[in-house]
């Protein structure tokens, strides 16, 4: 489940947003989901910040419906897999888990018929509606289970999502903190790869300057023309674009981050698409489409299309934006032809070859969860995040049970063999009937890397490839608007700045390609990228001071 997918709000979302503005806040200002917490029943037990509380409520048995807001969630059964079924006997508890898209959610909230838990991405215009259907995750952790707070949650990651009522209303998945990245425990994204028989065979070449990079694809292109089946061996591609909807692929901030041009300077915003270094490897690729080692269908395959060639090894080399996302695919090309395997090697750098720098995750994480205010069972749902956010739950939703799927050698996990083999060889079935990493929502990734989680080895390669050119950038998460003109804006200029970007690589000539770029740049005046800019600056300072 890639950390990078992003949901486009749609024009329904606003119309839930005003169902749900009328009943925000009470006349003492005062949130609904504050006022439902008085009519909450009390704890079945004394409750104790030491011990979490579902180890104490096993007795109450409870079923739960969670929405999860993307069409292709899907999950077995509960208790059919692995990980729920130890989750049901430790807790006594049934979840049926709902998934849907934009619309669904948009008719839930705009009814207020809610399931009891609510998991979408935190981009989305409702996340900023949470008091208005979101009951406080502190106040119920308080009532219930202040293990939660104390033990679970981590610190930081509460710090940044309190709100200026005091309140918590969403928790994240895969939020990673400074302390993460202090103690190791993150992992790059991001990767430039290649076929290793052919960058071995034509003398394993620098490729991180533009000379170099052409070079190694005229070499790969005169000695490898065709792949296994008989296709013509594409030199190189990269993550697939949506040009419709304004998605750059790894044209855009993946490049950017390779060639470890900084997203701000002194603070504020810095408009890293003007950078000299950055049009310069853009003419790069127009030189290499033009010579015919880019084709065309980068420009019309979708992600899973390019992903499968990938998996029959037409690509030589292949710059890429989600990592995690190649394993099945890798996977299909080691099984076909181990001698054909695809490694990370050092991609395009600046003129100064400075390292690459990227991310290991975000501080505010990919999606928010929410408990709602029409639940029936709040203590059991407070429960189940707790137990699910702890390094307990951590455990048995990553790793599954000791003894069983795993076992601590010195501290560390080490799969099963059985485990370890279906994993890598069967994903779709590992997925079914032993769920490990199926159930994200709120999980601490960050504890299962130091407990010993590994990528799996079709792709850990590359994983560890990262792992020395990471750092946080948490100063700019969150930065673009959502609502208003300058959303409106910014969905305009992202899809023209990649037709500009397709354009640029398709252009016959240089000083052709440098002026569509150019005309892009100045355009964007026109379309409001000042008050874009200004948006984001204030959004940075404001980063910056909750990370205070």
């Amino acid at each position: 489940m890639s950390k990078n997918k992003i949901v486009k709000l749609t024009g329904m979302m606003f119309l839930s947003i005003l169902a749900l503005a009328g009943c925000g806040e009470s006349s003492e200002g005062t949130s609904q989901g504050e006022e439902a917490l008085e009519e909450l029943p009390e704890a079945r037990f004394e409750v104790d910040e030491a011990t979490p509380s579902w180890e104490q409520d096993t007795d109450h048995p409870a079923q739960l419906k969670w929405y999860v807001n993307f069409d292709w969630y899907a999950q077995p059964g509960w208790g059919a897999d692995t990980v729920t079924k130890k989750i049901k006997e430790d807790m006594n508890i049934d979840v049926e888990f709902i998934s849907g898209n934009d619309e669904n959610l948009n008719t839930m909230l705009a009814g207020g018929d809610l399931p009891d838990i609510m998991t979408f991405d935190k981009n989305l215009s409702a996340a900023s509606e949470a008091p208005k259907f979101a009951l406080p995750l502190n106040k119920l952790a308080e009532k219930y289970d202040p293990y939660f707070i104390e033990h679970a949650a981590k610190p930081e990651t509460l710090q940044w999502y309190t709100l200026d009522d005091g309140n918590i209303y969403g928790y994240p998945s895969f939020s990673a903190t400074k302390q993460d990245y202090e103690d190791g425990n993150v992992v790059g994204d991001q990767v430039f790869i290649v076929r290793k028989d052919i960058y071995e065979a034509i003398g394993s070449p620098d490729m991180s300057t533009p000379d170099g990079f052409i070079s190694a694809l005229e070499k790969a292109h005169e000695k490898y023309p065709t792949s296994d089946d008989g296709a013509p061996l594409v030199p190189f591609a990269s993550t697939a674009l949506d040009i419709t909807n304004g998605g750059d692929g790894a044209y855009g901030g993946t490049l950017q981050d390779f060639l470890s041009i900084d997203p701000t300077v002194n603070n504020e915003y810095n408009d890293r698409d003007s950078n000299e270094e950055y049009i310069e490897w853009i003419e790069t690729f127009r030189k290499a489409y033009n010579k015919g080692f880019i084709t065309n269908d980068q420009f019309s395959d979708n992600d899973n299309t390019m992903k499968e060639k990938l998996g029959q090894g037409r690509y030589f080399a292949y710059l890429h934006s989600n990592t995690k996302g190649l394993n099945e695919f890798m996977s299909d090309n080691n099984a076909r032809n181990p001698e054909q395997t695809y490694i990370a090697i050092d991609g395009p750098k600046n003129s100064s070859g400075e390292d690459s720098t990227f991310t290991g995750g975000n501080i505010s994480g990919w999606t928010q969860t929410f408990i709602t205010t029409s639940t029936e069972e709040p203590q059991k749902a407070m429960e189940l995040l707790t137990y699910l956010a702890s390094e307990y739950g951590t455990m048995v939703s990553t790793f599954g049970i000791e003894g069983e799927t795993y076992e601590l050698v010195d501290g560390k996990v080490e799969y099963s063999k059985e485990t370890e083999e279906l994993r890598n060889s069967d994903i779709a079935r590992f997925d079914k009937e032993v769920g490990l990493g199926s159930y994200w929502f709120v999980g601490n990734d960050n504890y299962a890397i130091e407990m010993g989680q590994k990528p799996a080895t079709s792709i850990r390669q590359m994983v560890d490839w990262d792992q020395d050119k990471l750092a946080p950038r948490f100063e700019i998460e969150d930065i673009d608007p959502i609502s208003g003109s300058e959303a409106r804006n910014l969905t305009q200029l992202n899809t023209d700045r990649v037709q500009a970007l397709v354009s640029f690589i398709q252009a016959e000539t240089e000083q052709e390609g440098r002026q569509i770029w150019e005309d892009y740049l100045q355009a964007r005046s026109n379309k409001g990228w000042e008050n874009i800019v200004e948006y984001r600056n204030g959004k940075i300072a404001e980063n910056i001071e909750k990370l205070n």
